[in-house]
């Protein structure tokens, strides 16, 4: 026994203090590097100075939030899955109902609850799936106006009497164009990830993606009807069918008037305008008295079925959401915090929207908040690439909203599973 002790003893000093204190990996898997590479660089190292013994692999970042989501349903057939992942604000019915993300209730039952982890209202409700949450949002997007004053007031317009019609806008961004060739006066960001600015012009004059109780498509209503009417308003009025990526270039250089875009992109544009004109950005307008605009962004889901790794990346999930973590989050990307702690706090962003204005245009739409939607069924997924070609169709002057939107109704409805009740 002396000498099985001895050998014992010489092995696990010959393997060294790892092997007495194996180090714990989680694997994390995320999207849109140009936006969030440095945030979660920084977030995980903060994670594992505060917890001595575990690893944050950062998995080589993903185009986009659909390769994340892609790579989950891969992953099933071939193995691999990362042990969190960061998900559009869209998929979490999909990674859901797939049984890729686990159910979180049954870690916060002991921990005072959801409310006690101080997050804005309306943010639990983005990840709940069946009266079960899924997911916390990690970052929010809305989206806003990004306006050069400059060529708003050479115009002859003004940032008091800004007009709210998006017809008046599109009117307000002809006289900036004619100011000079080589300017642009209003873009619309027409080809957003799974249709969301889309949905917001649905959604902001009160209408819904699917039917009432769930069921088929519910965007062939007065609501969709006008929001397919505004795209082509926009071709008609000049708005050229310019990528995001175009004008995010173009506006910070001073050839946009008005961009309707995500308001995740307000740090990059004052990094890159400086004081060479002045920006400011203003609400995405809302048309209707219940309107709501689709949250976009990035939501946090556990994938491990792992049960000892899922309590230790439950901790990873309340860290990422947390004042500290949200803070740099905020700070460095433009997105919206989903801790209400953090903003009320001085200690964290209590004046950070004070000294950012910009940034608090959209923080002041929170309460309009609602689930950017996806289509349910093995084609959730395809869905709104089959709805883009018609919008394209539009803003390019292929075709108009009259003619469009019989075809689009029964092309997703094509798509689209047997009917059932809403969940």
């Amino acid at each position: 026994m002396i000498r099985a002790a001895c050998v014992s003893a010489i092995l696990l000093s010959l393997l060294g203090p790892a092997a007495v204190h194996a180090e714990t990996v989680l694997a994390v898997s995320y999207a849109l590097p140009s936006s969030y590479k440095t945030t979660q660089e920084q977030i995980a190292r903060r994670f594992e100075a505060e917890h001595p013994g575990v690893r944050i692999d950062l998995r080589a970042p993903l185009a986009t939030y659909d390769d994340v989501v892609n790579e989950l349903l891969k992953s099933r057939l071939t193995g691999g899955a990362p042990d969190i992942a960061f998900v559009g604000m869209n998929h979490i019915d999909l990674v859901a109902e797939r049984g890729l993300a686990q159910p979180l209730d049954r870690f916060v039952h002991n921990q005072g609850g959801w409310e006690a982890l101080g997050y804005y209202s309306p943010i639990l409700s983005l990840g709940a799936v069946a009266g079960r949450q899924y997911g916390v949002p990690f970052a929010i997007s809305l989206p806003v106006l990004h306006v050069n004053v400059d060529l708003v007031r050479r115009a002859g317009g003004s940032m008091e009497a800004f007009p709210s019609s998006w017809g008046e806008i599109a009117e307000l961004g002809q006289k900036i164009s004619a100011l000079d060739p080589k300017l642009t006066g209003f873009t619309f960001q027409y080809d957003s990830w799974g249709n969301w600015t889309l949905q917001a012009l649905i959604r902001g004059a009160g209408g819904r993606m699917d039917g009432p109780n769930g069921c088929g498509v519910g965007f062939d209503s007065p609501e969709g009807e006008r929001a397919l009417e505004t795209l082509q308003l926009f071709h008609d009025k000049g708005v050229p069918a310019m990528s995001w990526q175009q004008v995010l270039q173009a506006f910070s250089s001073g050839m946009i008037g008005i961009s309707a875009a995500s308001g995740a992109t307000t740090v990059r544009n004052e990094a890159e305008i400086k004081t060479a004109f002045e920006y400011r950005t203003l609400p995405f307008p809302i048309t209707s008295a219940n309107g709501k605009l689709p949250a976009g962004g990035s939501m946090l889901v556990v994938t491990t079925s792992e049960l000892e790794k899922q309590k230790l990346a439950w901790d990873y999930v309340k860290f990422a959401t947390g004042p500290a973590a949200q803070t740099i989050m905020a700070e460095n990307t433009g997105y919206l915090p989903v801790s209400q702690r953090a903003v009320d706090d001085p200690a964290f962003l209590g004046s950070f929207y004070k000294s950012h204005p910009n940034q608090a245009t959209a923080l002041a739409q929170m309460g309009k908040l609602t689930r950017w939607y996806m289509w349910p069924g093995p084609n959730g997924l395809k869905v709104p690439s089959v709805i883009q070609e018609h919008v394209d169709a539009i803003i390019t002057g292929k075709a108009g909203a009259g003619e469009t939107m019989p075809k689009l109704g029964a092309a997703v409805t094509a798509l689209l599973p047997p009917c059932k009740a809403a969940k």
